[in-house]
């Protein structure tokens, strides 16, 4: 009895290791799962932050200027004009308020009603910051004012587009704008600018990328009067070619020299040919009086024709090729710069594209192979 209870006892000893076996090992698996779990939400939090955090900055990006505007904008159109560019086209601005003050002074005699204050209206905001270095501009050159009209700026954060729909624009005597450079914002300014010279004798001063004298909405808007008896009368204003404009993003971030040249494009009055001739001589000289002065290299040029302005390669009489030819154009001279300056870029580069131009060769030979083949299964 007592044997047979021993050796129940033995079996249910090793029955009990058995099970205790069992239990470590699935107490093991169980830590080991847990802890797996536990790193793996750790991870997935982790990266879920992380991607919250890319989100989260992403649209502070993108919402850090456009969330300010009651407005659509482009990040990239925010880019402020810069003061030299103020000063460069201040002689033709005092030519313009001097004119308006000596029709002032005839309404006068004639005891028509009018004031001798002139407003400046910019209707891109941005930072605002147009509107003080305008008003900076004219503290500035205080002792070269040729007249006494008082100036006050029109610069406020208003929907531009709106106020031409409901025709609320402010009241205003000149335009003085960097309209955007994103999708058709400088055709409709430019037109906006015209239809004001043409209807109410507002002068325009709109700075704008070179190649818009080359465009056909510019010629047919500005141009197209050429050759008759009243037209625009035009002006163009470039920064020297060793200095030209930079400009600065609000958010301090972006390239502060711009990929293209800029120009000023002017529209003084809307008259006849034979005014336009006699007055341009005069706002010429005026231009050069002011600026000679302090000639150098950053002196700036002013020409009164689309030709002149081709003359003096400000801008290129070819036509603009599109932004794969320009890729490329800007790859090949950089290419050609890493080149002279004798940098192991340049011929790591050749060697990538004589692979890839072998690459394409080789590939080209195969597709020939496989029609080759083709045909000749068809024949068969």
């Amino acid at each position: 009895m007592k044997e047979g209870c021993s050796i129940i006892s033995s079996g249910d000893k090793k029955e009990k290791r058995k099970r205790k076996k069992r239990k470590r090992s699935s107490d093991t698996d169980c830590k080991s799962n847990s802890n797996n779990i536990a790193t793996n939400t750790t991870n997935n939090t982790t990266s879920a932050q992380e991607v919250d955090g890319k989100k989260t900055t992403e649209k502070k990006k993108s919402t850090s200027i456009t969330g300010k505007y009651p407005y659509p904008t482009d990040y990239n159109d925010h880019f402020e004009t810069p003061v030299r560019a103020y000063d460069d086209i201040y002689p033709l601005l005092e030519y313009v308020l001097t004119n308006k003050q000596k029709c002032n002074e005839k309404a006068k005699k004639k005891e028509i009603g009018s004031s001798n204050e002139a407003t400046i209206y910019d209707p891109y905001y941005c930072a605002g910051r147009a509107g003080t270095l305008l008003n900076d501009l004219f503290q500035r050159h205080q002792s070269k004012r040729l007249s006494s009209t008082s100036i006050r700026i029109q610069h406020e954060k208003r929907d531009f587009y709106k106020d031409m729909k409901q025709k609320t624009v402010p009241n205003h005597d000149i335009l003085v704008t960097n309209p955007p450079y994103s999708e058709d914002h400088k055709e409709r300014c430019l037109e906006f600018a015209v239809n004001q010279l043409k209807e109410h004798g507002r002068p325009f001063f709109l700075l704008m990328p070179n190649y818009i004298a080359m465009k056909e909405y510019f010629r047919t808007i500005v141009l197209f009067g050429e050759g008759k008896k009243k037209r625009i009368q035009t002006f163009y204003i470039t920064p020297s070619k060793q200095h030209q404009y930079e400009y600065d993003h609000p958010e301090g971030t972006g390239h502060k020299v711009s990929p293209f040249a800029s120009v000023w494009f002017i529209g003084l009055s809307y008259t006849d040919n034979e005014v336009i001739k006699s007055t341009n001589q005069v706002v010429m000289d005026a231009f050069t009086k002011f600026h000679t002065p302090s000639s150098n290299s950053s002196t700036p040029q002013i020409v009164s024709s689309l030709q002149n302005l081709i003359r003096i390669g400000a801008v290129s009489a070819e036509k603009r090729k599109n932004p794969r030819q320009r890729k490329k154009m800007k790859q090949a001279m950089q290419r050609t710069a890493a080149a002279a300056s004798g940098s192991p870029g340049a011929n790591i580069s050749n060697k990538q594209q004589q692979a890839n131009s072998q690459k394409r060769k080789s590939d080209g030979d195969r597709q020939k192979d496989k029609r080759t083949k083709s045909k000749k299964r068809k024949i068969r």
